[in-house]
């Protein structure tokens, strides 16, 4: 039997999470499907920092930024060797993608400060933090039955941290007492890129829509130059799965 939504995404790290996200609140039969039998993909394992210039938490930490100013650094960065049109692409879609994870999957994101850019020394670059943003503690409680279901990471023993809160986000990071991290452990609140995951995945539990795991997906289905499908190697055997524009269905623009 194939099954057909008008959207298939592949992967739940917060790319796919988010594109599955965005497509059902925007009204789309949404298929979400991963190779792992947990979702989070290295998401998960990671600190959960998203590098967004001019994103729109930056003026609660008193930094300024510009389009213009991200452009120089990033340009400086590559040597000038990236495609300008899709930098000028990401640094304006960026603080909106900010904007509507917040509304719509209340990721609550936060400007970092005193987390400079990797290379600050470079023109353009700031060494005051606010490019970069984090979520706050998500429990993993409100995901019900998927609690369990997103990857550990390997990299940290306590998961109940922000990334504030290790050396590697902090220069003199502040840790929790034991009672905090007591308090932490009764809903199961994690940090980092769980909180990250935790959050798009609650979102997108809440639109009905829930990940297809162990699906890993062997080859893509192209029809006339397009791709309409996929194929997939499941424990109960291969299946195929279509992306098709239902005839009598009416997408709509999530706002």
């Amino acid at each position: 039997m194939t099954e057909r939504f008008d959207v298939v995404v592949l992967g739940t790290g917060a790319a796919g999470l988010t594109a599955a996200v965005t497509a059902a609140k925007g009204g789309a039969r949404v298929g979400l499907f991963e190779k792992a039998d947990e979702v989070g993909g290295t998401t998960a394992w990671s600190g959960g920092h998203v590098w967004i210039p001019c994103n729109p938490h930056q003026g609660a930490i008193g930094v300024q930024d510009s389009q213009d100013e991200a452009f120089t650094y990033i340009m400086s960065l590559s040597r000038g060797m990236l495609e300008e049109r899709l930098i000028r692409t990401y640094l304006r879609a960026g603080p909106e993608m900010v904007r509507f994870l917040d509304r719509e999957a209340g990721t609550e994101f936060h400007a970092v400060p005193d987390f400079p850019d990797y290379h600050p020394e470079h023109p353009g670059g700031k060494s005051g933090g606010g490019r970069t943003i984090e979520c706050p503690l998500f429990p993993f409680d409100e995901l019900g039955a998927w609690q369990h279901k997103v990857t550990h990471t390997p990299y940290y023993s306590n998961e109940h941290l922000t990334m504030s809160e290790t050396s590697l986000g902090a220069v003199v990071p502040e840790i929790p007492t034991e009672e905090e991290f007591a308090r932490r452990a009764i809903r199961d609140e994690r940090g980092r890129g769980p909180a990250l995951v935790g959050r798009l995945l609650k979102a997108l539990l809440d639109t009905g829509v829930e990940p297809r795991i162990e699906h890993r997906a062997r080859e893509l289905i192209i029809e006339d130059g397009k791709v309409v499908g996929v194929h997939f190697d499941t424990p109960q055997g291969p299946r195929e799965v279509r992306a098709e524009r239902d005839p009598g269905g009416e997408l709509r623009t999530a706002g």
